[in-house]
């Protein structure tokens, strides 16, 4: 198992915490987007949107991800709107497989409402506005979030809850000689009939040779 790997889901999710806990589990390095845009812009997500717009925090969400196309073996964990923007999703799929952690409002809610200063979506809210809020724009989201690899449901998820990537791997590496094997006979047999058919032509061309002889 050594695919690069994108968490992706609404905030609150879980990605992170989870995202961690699979690394250490699958010899994965973990990097969260965030974390790299706070890191290399000296602010906050919530400090960035407030003081330059979500404009252009999504830009620096767009050029933080591509930093990652020479990295191996790593498993990210994105921010809830990173595969709605520009072609980030199918940078992702170029790139490695996709895993939607998908979760119901009502979760979301239990996790996000003590973060609500932390999230700059969801400033000075109470609990019915968030709640609508998460409802609106999970409906908004959700049609890309399901163009993930693969769909894990949060209030299943388990530490071993990756191995499934594991089996996929070795469906991989049975099913390759296989088909090497098929694209081998297909090849051999090509090549036998371009054969017959030279030899057919051949033979023909003698044929006509020999009667305009006579």
């Amino acid at each position: 198992m050594n695919q690069n790997i994108f968490l992706i889901g609404f905030m609150g999710s879980g990605k992170s915490h989870w995202g961690h806990i699979w690394a250490l589990e699958y010899g994965y390095t973990f990097y969260d987007l965030d974390t790299e845009i706070e890191k290399a812009f000296q602010m906050r997500v919530e400090e960035i949107f407030e003081a330059h717009g979500e404009d252009k925090f999504r830009e620096l969400e767009r050029y933080h991800l591509r930093k990652f196309e020479k990295k191996k073996k790593y498993l990210l964990s994105c921010g809830g709107g990173t595969p709605c923007f520009f072609d980030n999703l199918e940078w992702m799929k170029e790139h490695g497989e996709i895993i939607y952690l998908k979760a119901s409002p009502e979760y979301i809610l239990d996790r996000v409402m003590d973060e609500t200063t932390k999230r700059p979506l969801l400033k000075e809210v109470n609990s019915a506005e968030l709640l609508f809020f998460i409802q609106k724009k999970l409906k908004e989201r959700e049609p890309v979030y399901l163009k993930a690899n693969h769909i894990l449901e949060v209030e299943k998820l388990q530490n071993d809850s990756l191995n499934f990537l594991k089996e996929n791997n070795k469906k991989n590496e049975l099913t390759k000689p296989a088909e090497l094997h098929t694209q081998h006979l297909k090849e051999k047999e090509k090549l036998k009939n371009n054969q017959t058919e030279k030899e057919n032509k051949t033979s023909f061309a003698e044929e006509k040779s020999k009667k305009e002889s006579k």
